[in-house]
């Protein structure tokens, strides 16, 4: 049974820094950019990719526009968190951190702490709720795409240039805050 609380600080910031962000894929979105346009092309890569988020919640200033911070728990163990900002002016709740422990995937953690953003949008009147991933993080793509978000766009200079790996880009989902 997973339950889902408002967190705690300072005493959830061991846990939450303790959390494996990290993610394996065998298939990325390559972004094909023409003049006017681009295309994302879905792509397998070999050997599969693996990759580890920076989240550093025991850092104030990385939680410094974190509006809101939900955490999943199952048992009393830590099996993910979310973490968003609401922009007064266009009425829209950015996702900043979205991360389910690998031992709680595929669960509906992911599903639960996304209702959670839900409820926090429409607590503050949002009107979309609002994520960035990487092009190469397959599985959360997936994710937002069932979760029903739509593909807004990217922007491939997004990211510092020297943490770049394999031509990574910004992708931008959107979604309709529910109503009540």
């Amino acid at each position: 049974m997973i339950t889902i609380r408002l967190a705690q600080w300072p005493q959830d910031v061991a846990a939450l820094s303790a959390l494996d962000t990290s993610y394996i894929t065998q298939r990325i979105y390559r972004p094909l950019r023409e003049e006017w346009s681009f295309r994302l092309i879905e792509e397998d890569v070999s050997p599969p990719l693996r990759k580890q988020h920076d989240f550093r919640p025991a850092d104030p200033d990385e939680r410094r526009n974190w509006d809101y911070t939900a955490i999943a728990e199952a048992e009393g163990q830590l099996a993910g968190c979310a973490a968003a900002q609401y922009v007064a002016w266009n009425r829209r709740v950015v996702i900043l951190n979205l991360y389910v422990a690998p031992a709680y995937r595929r669960l509906g953690v992911g599903t639960q702490l996304l209702a959670a953003l839900d409820t926090f949008a429409r607590s503050v009147g949002a009107r979309w709720l609002w994520a960035e991933t990487q092009n190469v993080n397959y599985p959360a793509i997936q994710f937002y795409r069932r979760s029903g978000f739509r593909f807004c766009g990217f922007d491939d200079t997004f990211y510092y240039p020297e943490s770049l790996t394999d031509g990574e880009v910004a992708l931008f989902f959107a979604r309709p805050v529910s109503s009540p």
